[in-house]
């Protein structure tokens, strides 16, 4: 292992996320994967181990994330985690905390797990409601055994029509387990969510609230540092604030802006497909086939990264910061590149 080294022309801030399992102890009303059973094709343990390998020789010390379905349902997760530690990869863990006991945590920490993701969608009675019965005291238990554990903890909660109301009382939970970051999910409506919660999607004006609303709650909680995945109009904001001499979170300096499918994220599916970012169902190859160089080179990855997109995302001035979620358009209008569906901020 040691020896690895990434490319001078790869980005060293290329997150990847693999979704190491399909096969999930609960059954999210709002799961983009559908997650449940597992897929008869997913990459076995020496395929797994491969993988990171190649992460580290293309992208060097990079954070990944093994997400699911539920990750801790793979007997091999703890072989996984220590594998990429040993790589020096940086290695994160999206579980939704059922299975996180006091064991687990000690087990993935002696491994070099590093941080530990958790979702918390709102409080108890909201939560269930979406997740299960009991799932929201196992997330608030899986949170405490991460920290007392050592592990970093974010917690990702899922904003939709069902629980937006409740975003001040997520993040004061946040505050109370220790969190160090919370990031912020809109919901898309993919997979599951699309039978069960297909009128969950926030409109375009409670959208906007929700993001001037996360600015002014992360002035108020300069400990907590406060983002966004699927909303990359956040970072519009953001820099406007920034313009204005207004504070900004740390994170406005060192990550890539705006959407970043295909040009600071890569997904690997559990059967080794590989899409632009985990709600993504662009497929580009599989790593059973092909080199996640050659990978990350496609046509659809590179048209990303040059922005190529159209409708009012090609025609505004915010498209180099934002450039419009790419999930939004691919849900909405069956392209990859359309216009984002939901914005709010457009300047021409």
């Amino acid at each position: 292992m040691v020896g690895i080294i990434a490319p001078k022309n790869v980005s060293r801030n290329v997150y990847v996320n693999w979704n190491v399992t399909r096969a999930c102890n609960l059954r999210c009303k709002h799961c983009y994967f559908s997650s449940g059973e597992q897929m008869p094709s997913e990459l076995g343990t020496e395929e797994g181990f491969s993988l990171l390998e190649e992460i580290r020789r293309t992208f060097g010390r990079t954070r990944v994330t093994l997400g699911g379905g539920e990750p801790l349902m793979r007997k091999d997760i703890f072989e996984l985690v220590s594998y990429g530690s040993d790589l020096s990869l940086s290695m994160s863990l999206a579980t939704n905390g059922v299975l996180l006991d006091e064991d687990a945590a000690v087990r993935l920490k002696r491994a070099g797990l590093e941080e530990v993701i958790v979702p918390i969608d709102g409080i108890k009675k909201t939560h269930d409601e979406l997740r299960g019965a009991g799932a929201f005291d196992a997330a608030l238990k899986a949170a405490r055994n991460a920290k007392k554990a050592g592990l970093e903890l974010v917690i990702d909660p899922c904003i939709s029509a069902k629980n937006y109301m409740e975003l001040s009382q997520i993040l004061d939970l946040c505050e109370e387990l220790g969190a160090r970051q919370c990031r912020v999910f809109h919901y898309v409506s993919l997979g599951r969510g699309k039978e069960r919660l297909s009128e969950a999607e926030l409109d375009e004006k409670l959208y906007v609230w929700s993001l001037y609303r996360l600015y002014e709650e992360q002035g108020r909680r300069r400990s907590l540092e406060i983002c966004t995945t699927q909303a990359c109009q956040y970072w519009v904001l953001l820099r406007r604030k920034f313009e204005e001499g207004r504070f900004v979170p740390e994170f406005f300096f060192r990550e890539a802006p705006g959407c970043r499918a295909g040009i600071a994220m890569l997904c690997v599916k559990p059967d080794g497909a590989v899409t632009p970012c985990p709600l993504l169902d662009v497929t580009v190859g599989n790593v059973r086939e092909a080199s996640l160089r050659a990978l990350w080179r496609s046509e659809v990855f590179e048209k990303l990264r040059r922005r190529a997109v159209g409708g009012r995302c090609g025609a505004c001035k915010h498209r180099t910061v934002c450039g419009g979620c790419r999930a939004r358009a691919l849900a909405r209008h069956g392209d990859v590149l359309a216009e984002d569906p939901l914005c709010g901020f457009f300047e021409a």
